[in-house]
């Protein structure tokens, strides 16, 4: 395939030709550990069980107890997904995607984060129920505790299919490229949902995924190819698999934030940063052309929270209002990211 050499520039895609331009939302949205509460056979998801699950299970306990972390060992313990808890978060994420589009929620959708497809199902079922969305896809990857990402439409999925991230001597296994063929009208939009290696990882993990997410894109036979979802990528780290491998074959999509007040999708630690993206394929000749687009990061008052950060070395105090994290025993809030929406036009 013979590539555009140009310039990173905020775009909007057109399908040339077109009679009357329509246009179609699209939102990424890393929804932070959406399990349902049954164990899945091979899967570390002891932790997203009901509380008298893991107490009547010796082998639940002793999974639990040797958790080096100490953080994540009481939560195994402690943590009670029920049913109900579950619903709260099911309802909580369908808030969130119902909010944008003027209520209608996003045409295409890609999440993170999502155990399996009959949670996704669910999701759909007691959240999203009237809003249309028809088509799922979730296949399942190899990734230790069973998370995903789906990817959901109101348009046909006409394929699907999942590329591993081969990890082998460098970190251990992790979530698969998810990509849907996805039929607009008379034209296929291939979109590949990524959960890439966290920071835990090296940075040569992240390389090996924008090597393999190239890979497949370029393999794709789309008239166009968005790439989304949670690339845990800093802009400091070195190798950096975006900037390296992605960024001579495809445009990212540019915050539209005025202010440019707390810009990003996700904090830690006092600082924001884009952990989500949303990028296109550039294609010289295909019956997409590019001018210019951006993404909104969507934030409702509801759904964030006041945090004062104290920098214990400088000693100075900074106030940011950030995603507003699931509470279980509350039932309050959402995820520790906030989503992503992009408007295309054809």
């Amino acid at each position: 395939m013979k590539l555009a050499s140009i310039l990173i520039l905020p775009f909007i895609l057109t399908f040339s030709g077109a009679a009357n331009a329509k246009t179609f939302t699209f939102m990424s949205y890393n929804v932070e550990n959406l399990f349902d509460t049954l164990h899945d056979e091979g899967k570390d998801d002891y932790t997203y069980l009901p509380l008298r699950v893991k107490r009547a299970s010796r082998e639940i306990q002793k999974i639990c107890s040797e958790i080096s972390n100490d953080y994540y060992r009481e939560t195994c313990f402690n943590l009670d997904w029920s049913e109900k808890v579950l619903n709260s978060k099911i309802q909580n994420v369908a808030k969130v995607i119902k909010s944008v589009n003027a209520g209608k929620g996003p045409d295409v959708l890609v999440l993170v984060e999502v155990e399996n497809k009959k949670v996704l199902a669910q999701l759909i079922r007691e959240g999203l129920n009237s809003h249309g969305y028809k088509h799922l896809s979730l296949l399942e990857g190899p990734d230790a505790r069973g998370v995903d990402v789906a990817i959901v439409s109101r348009f046909p999925i006409v394929g699907e299919k999942l590329h591993i991230v081969n990890l082998d001597g460098i970190s251990k296994d992790t979530r698969g490229i998810l990509q849907a063929d996805i039929k607009v009208d008379d034209k296929i939009i291939s979109v590949f949902g990524n959960h890439w290696p966290s920071q835990s990882n090296p940075s040569q993990a992240r390389v090996v995924a924008a090597q393999t997410l190239l890979d497949a894109a370029l393999e794709s036979k789309g008239s166009m190819v968005i790439a989304a979802g949670d690339f845990n990528s800093l802009e400091t780290e070195r190798p950096h698999g975006i900037n390296q491998v992605l960024k001579p074959y495809f445009e990212l999509a540019e915050e539209k934030n005025d202010s440019k007040v707390d810009g990003g999708s996700h904090w830690y630690k006092g600082e924001w940063s884009f952990l989500d993206k949303i990028m296109i394929l550039k294609k010289e000749s295909s019956q997409i052309k590019a001018s210019y687009a951006t993404f909104k990061v969507h934030k409702m008052p509801w759904m964030l929270q006041k945090k004062v950060w104290r920098d214990y070395q400088t000693g100075h105090s900074t106030t940011h209002f950030i995603p507003r994290r699931f509470d279980e025993r509350a039932g309050t809030g959402f995820s520790d990211h906030l989503p992503l929406v992009m408007d295309f036009q054809y």
